[in-house]
C-alpha cells in the first residue's frame, strides 16, 4: 500500500514538473495568446544628447566588430531592452521618465521603462544607421485580457495604465510591440498587437 502511494506521489510531482517545465518554455507563446496590447496614445520621447549616457550604452553593446555589419532591427530591440534591464529597477512610486535622469537614480515604472527603452532603441537606430528606416516610440497602452478591455474596468495598476514601446518602420508602416517591463519580469521580447 505505501509503494503504491509512493508512485502516485512521484507520479503527480513528475507531471507538476512537466507542466511548470512547458509554462517556462512557452511563456511568451501564453503571454502573448493572453495579453494584447492597443495604442493608447504617444508619450514624450527623448533623444539622447548626453555624452555619459551614450558611452553607458555603447559599453553595453556586445564585443562584436560584425554587429555594424550584420544588426536588424530584431537585435536592436533586443538590445534596447536588455540595456533597460540591466539599467533600470521597477517602482510603482518611480515618477521620472526622463533617461538622462533615469541612468542617475535607476528606478522608475512602466512609464519610465517605455521612455528608456524607446530612448535607446534611437540611439541605437541612428547609431548603425537604421534610423531613417526605424524609429522608436513610447506609448500609453490599453491591454486586453482574453479579449476584455482591462483598461475600461481598472481604477488603477498594470491594466490601466501601462506603457510600451513601438517600433515602426516608417516606410512599410510595420511595428513590431516591446514591453520592456514584461521582458524584465517574464523574458518576452515581442507583445502582440489587439485586432479589433
Amino acid at each position: 500500500m505505501k509503494k503504491k502511494s509512493k508512485d502516485t506521489l512521484l507520479k503527480v510531482i513528475a507531471v507538476i514538473a512537466v507542466v511548470l517545465a512547458l509554462l517556462f518554455l512557452f511563456k511568451g507563446n501564453i503571454y502573448r495568446m493572453a495579453v494584447k496590447y492597443e495604442d493608447g496614445g504617444s508619450r514624450k520621447s527623448y533623444d539622447i544628447k548626453d555624452d555619459n549616457l551614450a558611452n553607458y550604452i555603447n559599453q553595453n553593446l556586445p564585443n562584436d566588430e560584425s554587429l555594424d555589419a550584420t544588426i536588424d532591427i530584431d537585435q536592436i530591440i533586443d538590445l534596447s531592452q536588455e540595456i533597460t534591464t540591466k539599467t533600470l529597477d521597477f517602482s510603482l512610486e518611480a515618477q521620472e521618465s526622463d533617461p538622462k535622469k533615469l541612468i542617475l537614480s535607476a528606478e522608475a515604472n512602466c512609464v519610465g521603462y517605455a521612455a528608456f527603452t524607446a530612448a535607446v532603441g534611437n540611439y541605437l537606430l541612428s547609431r548603425f544607421g537604421m534610423d531613417k528606416e526605424w524609429e522608436a516610440k513610447p506609448k500609453k497602452g490599453k491591454l486586453y485580457l482574453f479579449g476584455n478591455n482591462m483598461h475600461k474596468s481598472m481604477k488603477s495598476g498594470w491594466f490601466k495604465d501601462h506603457d510600451f514601446v513601438v517600433f515602426r518602420n516608417k516606410s512599410t508602416k510595420e511595428e513590431i510591440y516591446a514591453d520592456p517591463t514584461v521582458h524584465e519580469y517574464f523574458g518576452v521580447k515581442r507583445v502582440d498587437r489587439y485586432q479589433k
